[in-house]
């Protein structure tokens, strides 16, 4: 008995009976991106995503301004204590910088960051985040 040939008899390639996409015609000189933007806007689909991601409200509100909250990057703290005539004036060497996660980091003179987070309180002195 022969044996069974493993590979099988090339098949016809099936064609799918589509149309072509549509022809684009360029003038010479015209700006192939002025074409106008043929998008449609859904609100429904947008208030929905809001409902969904905004806490169940599809009110849309202007943005507040955050940067009232913000301090920047605060002064170099001066001295503000009496020295005695016998003990040197020591110098801050450090700028306090505001992050955006919210702490007071270090920033030595030499541009390196000491990395234990502060919190900044309301008389203005600096706490280590503990």
């Amino acid at each position: 008995m022969a044996p069974i040939w493993p590979f099988k008899k090339k098949q016809e390639v099936l064609e799918v009976d589509e149309e072509p996409p549509p022809t684009i015609s360029y003038k010479k000189g015209e700006d192939p991106n002025a074409r106008p933007a043929t998008t449609t806007v859904d609100a429904s689909a947008y208030k929905d995503a809001l409902a969904l991601f905004g806490g169940g409200s599809s009110n849309v509100e202007a943005a507040s301004d955050q940067s009232v909250n913000y301090d920047g990057v605060a002064e170099p703290a001066g001295n503000s204590t009496v020295a005695k005539e016998s003990q040197p004036v020591k110098e801050e060497s450090f700028t306090w910088v505001h992050h955006t996660d919210g702490y007071h980091y270090k920033k030595n003179a030499d541009g390196s960051f000491e990395p234990t987070p502060h919190s900044k309180n309301a008389d203005g002195s600096y706490v280590p985040y503990a």
